[in-house]
């Protein structure tokens, strides 16, 4: 009985002697203070979709694409060959990708008419989800970018706090560790959160884009190839601001 309440004595010590160093490093307050601050500032420099856009692609970035189905250019560009030389354009309705952007491209491309009209269409479509599906990684990477700054900036401000007000010297300790928390936060952040997950994002972005434009301008040959051209292509110019004032 005496061995197992010494065991356990120094468990419970070593428990408190751990709950204790934590409790030094992590304040609740202080690094929800400073995780806010860099979400909202990433969030005002990449626009007002980027914030929800970069947490919901969070929900798929711990696998590659086409992990389980082995889909890359290759195999679709040779697949969409295979299906036009046996059964024609009609055969390119049962063409699937677990990307629903070529699903579109083939989809639209079994309903073009012009080649032209085609080759606008897929190379708009192109650039915006290339927007959309590079936005997410951007904001994290300008959320490790921020978050060193956000945390110097608070342990700066924490310093001028502490020297205005004339604090005891034997006091400072203690103030001094609470100050310099925010930088630790701060590199925590950036180099713990929001880094790895903008590495992440942008490898699965930069599989994406080189899979879909394979595909596009493959899409773009056939279209060529097979359809008519109409007439020349014509990209819709921006539509001019108006004078505010």
């Amino acid at each position: 009985m005496p061995e197992k309440f010494c065991r356990f004595a120094a468990g419970s010590e070593l428990m408190e002697i751990i709950l204790t160093s934590l409790g030094r490093f992590f304040d609740p307050l202080l690094f929800v203070l400073v995780l806010g601050s860099v979400l909202i500032l990433a969030w005002i420099q990449n626009g007002r979709d980027s914030f929800l856009l970069a947490f919901a692609a969070l929900l798929n970035s711990s696998r590659d694409p086409f992990a389980e189905s082995g889909e890359n250019a290759t195999f679709m560009c040779r697949r969409i060959d295979f299906v036009l030389r046996e059964k024609g354009f009609v055969g390119l309705e049962r063409v699937r990708s677990e990307d629903s952007f070529v699903t579109r491209v083939i989809a639209r491309l079994l309903n073009s008419k012009d080649a032209k009209d085609f080759e606008e269409w897929a190379r708009l479509e192109e650039h915006a989800v290339h927007k959309k599906q590079t936005v997410t990684a951007t904001y994290w990477n300008s959320a490790s970018e921020i978050a060193p700054a956000i945390g110097l900036i608070g342990t700066i401000i924490g310093l001028i706090q502490l020297f205005a007000t004339g604090i005891d010297p034997l006091k400072m300790g203690p103030a001094m560790s609470i100050t310099l928390l925010t930088s630790l936060y701060g590199l925590f952040v950036s180099h713990i959160i929001a880094f790895p997950i903008y590495v992440r994002l942008q490898a699965r972005a930069d599989i994406l884009e080189a899979y879909r434009a394979a595909v596009v301008q493959h899409a773009i040959a056939i279209a060529k190839r097979e359809l008519l051209v109409l007439g020349p292509v014509h990209f819709s110019p921006a539509k001019p601001l108006k004078a505010t004032g």
